[in-house]
């Protein structure tokens, strides 16, 4: 059963890391500190509803926290760790990169 529940949670935490907005605004964050959805909207260069959108995702899988600063919600890395999940993910990506480019499972 819990074994299940970890595989449950697990694909769950991918398919989370499994957006380029949200990889984008994880490596925004991670260079900047903290930022509010405006600052975020505007280095990406995206509309406030769809990066709000990707925040929300963000925070309600525990990835993202945030700080209310006056009128302005400021959003930050929740835990360090996403960020080795992160570099880790890059260093294998290095060894197997043209097999995951070519692969038409994830492609869809």
């Amino acid at each position: 059963m819990i074994h299940a529940d970890m595989n449950t949670a697990r694909a769950h935490l991918f398919r989370a890391l499994g957006d380029m907005t949200r990889l984008e605004i994880l490596k925004l964050l991670d260079n900047a500190g903290s930022l509010s959805v405006s600052e975020i909207c505007g280095r990406l260069k995206k509309e406030q509803n769809l990066i709000s959108h990707h925040l929300g995702c963000l925070k309600n899988c525990g990835l993202v926290k945030t700080e209310r600063n006056g009128r302005s919600i400021i959003y930050s890395i929740k835990d360090e760790k996403i960020l080795k999940l992160l570099e880790i993910a890059d260093s294998h990506i290095v060894n197997v990169l043209e097999g995951i480019l070519s692969c038409e499972v994830v492609k869809g």
